[in-house]
């Protein structure tokens, strides 16, 4: 093996191995591990994780406060870790902000339904997808959706050397589910093309309307996973 093909083999093997560990907190959660809680849990994470684990991780918010549950499998769950100490109802208001935010965006994903009656898109769907209606001095997140059923997510433009700046693929609506197919991964030095496809599945809804500035702006509307786009045109990498 030459030079070269052994430090593609390298990237591919590492980068794998960071797609999987942001894949990882179903396996905090069974584990018990609180400090999930103490770092910032994106969009990008809840939408690798299934209906069932975005409910575990959701309850388990509650658990650290000793939460006596109704649902057996949820008592049981968390009996098996020692901080668990179940005495009292918990109410939302005895949560953080940070962590009822937290609780507001899982029950969005928890949304997802692909067996129900697809939303149906055009080419109202086609275009960049900001997380911010105004454009400030750099791109922010943003999600691109091409005619040919191509999609790309593309990192805070203000990130300082995110590990992955950028998610390439394809993309299907079943129900009220855009399913991102991951098919490479982008680095400020590299293109990974992955070996195994990943799967990121957001709640999405239909484009709307909305009106800003007293009037002055109106831009195209949507949402994708817990957080509304606007949509823009231009080029998505300046």
């Amino acid at each position: 093996m030459n030079k070269r093909s052994k430090i593609i083999l390298f990237l591919v093997l590492f980068f794998g191995k960071v797609f999987s560990q942001e894949t990882n907190i179903s396996n905090r959660i069974q584990s018990g591990d609180l400090t999930l809680f103490t770092e910032e849990i994106s969009d990008l994470e809840l939408s690798k994780m299934t209906n069932s684990e975005l409910r575990l991780l959701r309850n388990m918010i509650y658990a650290k406060y000793g939460h006596i549950f109704n649902s057996e499998d949820l008592n049981q769950l968390y009996s098996n870790f020692n901080w668990y100490n179940p005495n009292k109802k918990v109410s939302d208001s005895q949560l953080t902000k940070v962590e009822f935010d937290l609780v507001k965006r899982i029950t969005i994903f928890e949304t997802r339904q692909e067996t129900e009656p697809s939303i149906k898109f055009g080419k109202e769907i086609i275009g960049i997808w900001h997380i911010t209606p105004i454009m400030p001095s750099t791109w922010l997140d943003r999600f691109v959706i091409s005619s040919d059923n191509k999609i790309e997510f593309l990192i805070d433009n203000f990130q300082k050397n995110p590990k992955i700046s950028e998610y390439l693929g394809h993309y299907e609506i079943k129900g009220n589910t855009l399913i991102f197919y991951v098919e490479k991964l982008i680095t400020k030095k590299e293109t990974i093309e992955l070996k195994e496809i990943q799967l990121l599945k957001f709640p999405i809804t239909p484009v709307s309307e909305v009106t800003l500035m007293n009037g002055e702006l109106t831009r195209k509307r949507i949402q994708i996973g817990s957080h509304e786009y606007f949509l823009f045109f231009g080029n998505p990498r300046i």
